[in-house]
């Protein structure tokens, strides 16, 4: 049997030999997560004696994250707004920068009491529509991936956080399988903005774990912007907002491709490191 402490030192020695960045912030992760103690626990119990069951589950572990898995899929879970979401090899984990999405929408929305009509589009685990529909009470959505195991996914995080009779998830290729007549009034995105030819730049814990076609879009990122361009003005209401996730150089670029398709106000917002990571479109 070993002491916390040496299970420490063991941890953050092997995640070091293969390369995780920030060895002892992950590992402090893994053991609080096996043997269910806090910070403090982890901080000041370094003689409690590990048990052979925990040290092996940690060994299980370990060994997943130094093949690269992300530790969100480790865990099956990740926070995002204060809410947390389940995750698979089936969808992206939710990310802190597109939290400024949220806030976003939020911050344009005057009356978070009004009845709302809300659309995700790639919708993965849901996080963008069911933290929205957490926000605005009286709020209805509707999610759409073009992945039936992402819409699983994004359904059973509708049941945990108690939101199914409001959300409603849709198998579709954008747009394809949404009625001509309905309108909404958010219309919110994440599309796959990365260029093929970024791919060798990608750490394995996005290229090997996560969907490509949540990931990549043509040769330049772009190809997905230019479909949903040609497709939202049918389902955008008169006074609503379209509210899409970029990457930080595509700003001018995306902003290009709605002014071609007929939006006039477009305003650009940046993420928590300061880099440009959406833009709000409206008529």
């Amino acid at each position: 049997m070993k002491t916390l402490k040496a299970l420490k030192n063991e941890i953050v020695l092997k995640l070091a030999d293969h390369s995780i960045e920030d060895p002892v912030f992950e590992a402090g992760l893994l053991i609080t997560h096996v043997l269910n103690i806090n910070a403090l626990d982890y901080a000041l119990e370094n003689n409690r004696i590990i048990e052979n069951s925990e040290y092996s589950e940690l060994m299980k572990i370990v060994e997943y994250r130094i093949a690269r898995m992300p530790i969100s899929q480790i865990f099956g879970e990740k926070e995002f707004w204060s809410r947390t979401f389940k995750v698979t090899r089936d969808t992206l984990t939710p990310r802190p920068d597109s939290e400024i999405l949220i806030e976003t929408v939020l911050n344009k929305l005057a009356d978070k009491n009004k009845k709302y009509r809300l659309l995700d589009l790639g919708t993965g685990t849901g996080c963008l529509l069911l933290t929205l529909l957490g926000e605005l009470p009286n709020a209805t959505g509707i999610g759409i991936d073009i992945s039936e195991k992402a819409l699983t996914v994004a359904r059973e995080n509708a049941i945990n956080l108690n939101l199914v009779s409001r959300s409603e998830f849709i198998i579709s290729n954008w747009t394809d399988n949404i009625e001509k007549s309905e309108k909404f009034d958010v219309i919110i995105s994440n599309p796959p903005y990365i260029g093929f030819d970024e791919k060798e730049t990608l750490p394995p814990e996005v290229v090997i774990y996560e969907p490509e076609e949540a990931l990549f879009s043509g040769k330049d990122g772009l190809d997905d912007y230019k479909k949903l361009a040609k497709q939202l003005a049918d389902y955008l209401s008169r006074d609503g907002v379209i509210v899409v996730e970029i990457g930080y150089r595509q700003s001018f670029a995306v902003k290009e491709i709605f002014t071609s398709a007929g939006f006039n106000q477009i305003t650009k917002y940046k993420d928590l490191a300061d880099r440009d990571r959406c833009l709000m479109i409206e008529f």
